[in-house]
């Protein structure tokens, strides 16, 4: 059973309520994994972002929600306790320095392939994509990333997030220098992919670009092209 992604474009609680009552109909009552790990916890509260979440979601249904603060442990072998995975926002190219360094790109993979719903918010959505520059114009790579590639779960697409109409020229081009196609949302969109089918669901719709610009709007659905070439995530 394939489980789902719910890509967020980097909004507030309320521009992706639809995408969260989606992901907690998913999820039930938990429990759910919350990763705040993009966020350098040197200058952020990783407890009050633990509450914002449980806000967020615990009136939707989610009553058990706990929380990874990319301590040492063995966070791969724990994901088959959860039923769903919330990757919150921040720096991309550390979010995807930390995930490598806990082995998660291929443990995050298995998990959906069993049926686990995984939620990207902004960075966390940028890094299931295939490759993480597509946020080079809003994070600083201070972790100095030599393999872009990120966890690569939508069928060779790209993600580009706080994205507005005005930025396609920038995603064509990303697209066209990189021989892949864009998933572009902006702060009140969401897309969620499941069996290869992605659905807009959000107040605004998602743009699908490569030499054009194709608007997926709200409640529609398209089938990605599996054929896409695309590399694996790294392991390491």
């Amino acid at each position: 059973m394939t489980g789902s992604l719910f890509l967020s474009g980097g909004g507030g609680a309320e521009d992706s309520l639809l995408l969260d009552s989606a992901f907690a109909s998913a999820v039930g009552s938990g429990p759910l994994w919350y990763w705040p790990v993009a966020m350098d916890p040197t200058g952020v509260d990783y407890t009050a972002c633990l509450d914002w979440v449980t806000g967020v979601f615990a009136p939707l249904g989610v009553d058990e929600i706990h929380m990874w603060d990319g301590a040492d442990g063995e966070p791969a072998a724990r994901l088959a306790e959860f039923r769903g995975v919330y990757i919150g926002g921040g720096n991309t190219f550390r979010l995807l320095a930390v995930l490598r360094r806990h082995g998660l790109p291929p443990a995050l993979q298995r998990f959906v392939e069993n049926g686990g719903a995984v939620y990207g918010g902004s960075a966390g959505a940028a890094v299931l994509g295939a490759d993480i520059t597509t946020v080079a114009h809003l994070d600083v790579d201070s972790c100095h990333t030599t393999d872009p590639r990120g966890l690569d779960l939508l069928a060779g697409h790209g993600v580009f997030v706080h994205h507005r109409r005005q930025d396609a020229p920038r995603a064509q081009d990303w697209a066209r220098r990189n021989g892949r196609p864009v998933v572009a949302l902006d702060e009140r969109a969401g897309a969620v992919l499941t069996d290869g089918r992605l659905t807009a669901v959000g107040f605004e719709p998602v743009y699908l670009i490569e030499n054009q610009v194709r608007s997926l709007q709200p409640g529609e659905s398209v089938v990605l092209p599996l054929t896409t070439p695309g590399s694996p995530a790294p392991v390491g």
